[in-house]
């Protein structure tokens, strides 16, 4: 043996001495710790303080733990959960339970440890403590992984991320999904679990979590290695790497190495794996985690044989050496003896070869029946799981059972005294209700009489105000219709004047030619025929005006023209208007328009409006030298009706006064001008011919009413 294997075999004893010295040094120390709280607990025990002795039991649990005293540990655990039993504290409880699930799956008892989780899950569930179930989920979900129990494990995993969600806790809810894409690695979906894995990376960047960043970053890596996507898994080891480099956290500077170099064996790329590998030893030669050291030193001999680098290959088998007498390891053990009987083979020792490859069957044989009695196990633990399922299934349906039986005789037992109460409750009801009943009869017999003679009283009153009422508005329309016919005197005046003129001058005409020579009969009669036209002429007026003042007591509705009405309306008023400068234009279609209602009340409206009209274009002329302004009329015939529009260009309607305008007794005009009825009547007479009538205004710019009325069918678009 060379020089350098001396000294190298010489450290690693002088290291398992030191480690030795240490760990006898620890128990030690531990020892009379432990004979301390003993003490302690004895005291606890006498003095019959439950709390002191949960605390006691739980650091002795602990200090067992780091001895490795497994069966100690259970031991003094199940003592702890008892006392926390008999304290009926559910937190220490769903603690011990937690922590004794914990060292059962830590010694490979995954049944017990199912029982426990499953344990402070169920007290965990009656108590109310989200965060806490959320964590045994998700060490449940562990368990079931761990023995094969993929559909249980995935039920958990999900339970566990929505009560993390529904919390909130993003640290929580990545931790989750980490698992839920360990759950698909393990059972070979990759996409799955890298979709996961970048959920999970997406939050812990949000969080600034930079060693967890760099840990998702490096499954990811493996996750995308799987795939086959290796530009993607370079790129993210790249990233954990840099991240572990400003963290100067050596551990994880050697494990992203190593992952280097895996990645570079898994392209083959020999050389550059084994440059990796050979970095990341260096940094943790010196680690206590021997498997780690080990699991390297293989792969640097493996790589290097396969170069054919055999001075190396000895320098990394030799170093691994001294690990091989711990005889912990088997699957690294039987790698080594492999790599040895291979070396000594390519060196031409075959006796050195033939030993080595023995102790690799030997090891193989060894690791074959750790497997086999491991997959027993396996076996055994899925068995007694699905035994303890069908078990605890089977307690919680009569446990579920049997409180369904007490919730139900407990409400049949309400339900009954309910049931009583409301009998009771309604007897008194009834009597009391009976006696009300008769006094109410007496009361009411005795006002009977009265309450006849009030309704009586009340029937005259209501007649009396009817009557009062429609009287009064019979004479608010006739005081309307007065006020029409006031603004109408002058053009009626022009309209008798014009054909009394012609009268008189026909008659001195027919004077002066009798006196003057005898008139033919053809003159006379040409003469006599100018006169009884402009009779005809003046009658037709005096009809019109007569018809016009008796229209506020009739009720009936015939079909009429709506041009020709609207003609007549503007006939009587143009002359009154052409005093004021205002002229008149009317636009009709072509079509002749049919209207049902009362011809001279719908007059009535056309003139209130125009007055209306010309009484705000004054009222915006004011002083001013009269020019000429327009008031328009505008029939558009529509598919179901006709829409009349009165256009002027006068003073306009405050926008706060337009929702008002129609309300009996409201004008904007002075008192002497206005009554506040016109536009009240108006919207009643329109109404009663089914139609309707808005309002459009904008102050010092004009004002816009439309009417829109249905037409006769004869009537046609």
């Amino acid at each position: 043996m060379s020089n350098m294997n001396i000294e190298v075999a010489n450290y690693m004893k002088l290291r398992m001495f030191l480690s030795v010295i240490v760990i006898l040094a620890i128990q030690a120390l531990c020892a009379q710790s432990e004979q301390v709280l003993l003490r302690d607990l004895a005291t606890a025990r006498q003095e019959h303080k439950l709390i002191s002795q949960t605390n006691l039991l739980i650091k002795l649990a602990d200090l067992a733990i780091k001895q490795k005293d497994t069966a100690a540990a259970l031991k003094y655990y199940d003592e702890a959960y008892e006392v926390c039993v008999q304290r009926h504290h559910w937190q220490d409880q769903i603690f011990v339970a937690s922590h004794l699930a914990e060292v059962y799956s830590s010694s490979g008892a995954l049944d017990k440890a199912l029982q426990w989780y499953l344990t402070a899950l169920e007290i965990t569930r009656k108590h109310g403590d989200p965060n806490r179930e959320s964590m045994l989920h998700n060490n449940l979900g562990i368990i079931y992984l761990n023995i094969g129990s993929y559909d249980k494990s995935l039920e958990h995993y999900i339970t566990a991320l929505e009560l993390k969600k529904k919390a909130g806790d993003k640290t929580g809810i990545a931790n989750a999904l980490t698992n839920m894409a360990v759950y698909y690695i393990r059972t070979e979906n990759y996409q799955t679990a890298l979709q996961y894995q970048k959920q999970a990376l997406e939050i812990r960047q949000t969080l600034g979590e930079q060693s967890m960043v760099a840990a998702t970053y490096n499954a990811i890596a493996v996750t995308h290695r799987h795939l086959g996507n290796i530009q993607e898994a370079f790129r993210y080891l790249n990233m954990a790497l840099d991240i572990y480099l400003r963290l100067g956290n050596t551990a994880k500077i050697a494990s992203c190495y190593n992952n280097m170099g895996v990645q570079y064996l898994f392209m083959n790329d020999l050389p550059r794996a084994k440059e990796y590998y050979l970095m990341s030893y260096e940094l943790k030669k010196d680690s206590s985690d021997a498997y780690s050291v080990l699991s390297t030193l293989n792969n640097l001999a493996d790589i290097s044989l396969k170069l054919q680098q055999f001075n190396d290959a000895k320098k990394y088998l030799d170093l691994a050496k001294p690990y091989l007498e711990i005889n912990q390891y088997l699957d690294l053990s039987k790698s080594l003896n492999k790599l040895y009987s291979e070396y000594y083979e390519a060196m031409g020792n075959s006796k050195q070869a033939l030993e080595y490859f023995k102790a690799y069957h030997a090891a193989n044989d060894s690791l074959f029946n750790v497997q086999k009695q491991n997959q027993l196990n396996e076996m055994e633990v899925k068995y007694e799981v699905l035994q303890k399922e069908k078990h605890i299934e089977l307690l919680t349906r009569n446990n579920e059972l049997s409180k369904r039986n007490l919730i139900k005789s407990r409400q049949l037992r309400n339900y009954l005294i309910i049931i009583i109460t409301l009998i009771i409750a309604l007897g008194l009801v009834l009597i009391r209700r009976y006696r009300e009943t008769v006094r109410l009869n007496r009361h009411i017999s005795s006002h009977r009489e009265e309450l006849r003679n009030l309704n009586q009283d009340l029937e005259k009153r209501v007649q009396t105000e009817v009557a009062i009422r429609q009287e009064h508005e019979q004479k608010a329309l006739q005081q309307s219709r007065l006020a029409i016919l006031g603004e109408l005197a002058a053009g009626i005046a022009h309209e008798l004047n014009q054909p009394l003129q012609t009268l008189s001058l026909t008659i001195e005409n027919i004077l002066f030619a009798l006196q003057d020579e005898p008139s033919g009969v053809d003159v006379l009669e040409k003469k006599m025929s100018y006169l009884f036209e402009d009779i005809s002429r003046m009658q037709s007026v005096i009809e019109h005006i007569r018809r016009f003042s008796k229209q506020s007591g009739d009720q009936s509705q015939s079909s009429f023209a709506l041009r020709e009405c609207i003609d007549s309306a503007i006939a009587l008023v143009r002359d009154r208007f052409a005093q004021c400068h205002i002229s008149l234009q009317c636009h009709y279609p072509e079509t002749a328009i049919y209207i049902t209602g009362n011809q001279y009340k719908f007059e009535h409206v056309i003139i209130n409006l125009l007055t209306n009209a010309k009484d705000a274009i004054l009222d915006k002329r004011g002083d001013a030298t009269p020019g000429t302004d327009e008031i328009r009329i505008e029939v558009v015939l529509k598919k179901l009706g006709v829409c009349i529009h009165v256009h002027d260009q006068g003073c306009g309607i405050a926008a706060e006064h337009q929702d008002t305008v129609f309300d009996s007794f409201f004008s904007t005009k002075p008192i002497e001008k206005g009554t506040g009825l016109g536009l009240a009547i108006a919207k009643g007479i329109i109404g009663n011919m089914n139609g309707s009538i808005g309002i459009d205004s904008q102050q010092h710019i004009g004002t816009t009413v439309t009417i829109s009325l249905p037409i006769e069918p004869e009537s046609s678009v």
